[in-house]
């Protein structure tokens, strides 16, 4: 936050906004993926063409509160480890317990523990890049690679192109950056490629907004509901799925008293 002016409220409410999003589109995939529920399915598709920029959203508030934290080295161990637990419990887990299609094995937890943790080594030298220049060159760097999930293409634009090799999409260890082998499944992805580019605008946009040069509307609170979900994202995500379950669970159960 600013020294000055206090907490930048817009950042939490913003974030709070993802996550209200985040809890719909998660809510509507368990609905029909585990309970076969259709509305789940048409609702899921009606908004599956924002998801991305909700993502983005996201991911590009994260790297801006890097400025704003008080430890990112912290921040990204503390991630780690509740990254691996939730990749084992939807991998082993979940599995187990019924659930199909559970499997994570490179979520939004892995991209932000990497993501962090490259910022937390990275620190100095990004404080002494110009924050406008380095906001350029990622911006470069993700229409570079704007392709690179659907096609594995790097492309500047029209023919001006290059393609990723077959070879590379047999090798099962690349999917962190992006290139995904035929049989690869995530039902959470968010690999580093193009996305560690959005993270990074923000990381460089991050130092003038921790200096304060944000317009003054920033900081009071315009939404007590969104600023409190954004600045409990954290744990929300890692409640939602199972409070998800328990509310469809006790629908389902009433339903089938009548």
């Amino acid at each position: 936050m600013s020294e000055s002016k206090g907490r930048i409220a817009l950042l939490d409410e913003l974030r709070g906004f993802c996550v209200l999003c985040m809890i719909f589109y998660h809510a509507f995939i368990f609905m029909y993926d585990q309970y076969g529920i259709q509305f789940g399915y048409d609702a899921y598709t009606f908004f599956l063409p924002v998801q991305p920029y909700v993502s983005c959203m996201f991911i590009f508030i994260c790297g801006i509160c890097c400025h704003l934290s008080h430890s990112n080295l912290k921040r990204g161990l503390k991630l780690a480890a509740f990254a691996l637990a939730l990749n084992f419990a939807s991998i082993v887990v979940l599995p187990k317990l019924g659930f199909s299609d559970t499997q994570i094995w490179w979520g939004i937890l892995d991209f932000f523990t990497v993501a962090i943790l490259s910022f937390a080594l990275l620190d100095k030298p990004i404080r002494k890049t110009p924050w406008f220049l380095g906001l350029i060159l990622m911006i470069f760097a993700f229409w570079l690679f704007r392709f690179w999930l659907s096609a594995g293409t790097i492309s500047l634009y029209g023919n001006a192109a290059w393609t990723l090799p077959e070879k590379a999409f047999e090798q099962k260890w690349l999917f962190p950056i992006g290139i995904q082998y035929p049989e690869f499944y995530s039902a959470d992805y968010f690999p580093l490629i193009p996305y560690i580019f959005v993270f990074y605008m923000g990381a460089f946009l991050g130092e003038p907004v921790s200096n304060g040069k944000v317009p003054d509307f920033a900081y009071p609170v315009h939404s007590k509901a969104l600023s409190w979900l954004g600045k409990h994202c954290f744990a929300i995500y890692l409640l939602e799925l199972p409070i998800i379950f328990l509310l469809l669970e006790l629908i389902t159960w009433i339903v089938s008293k009548f």
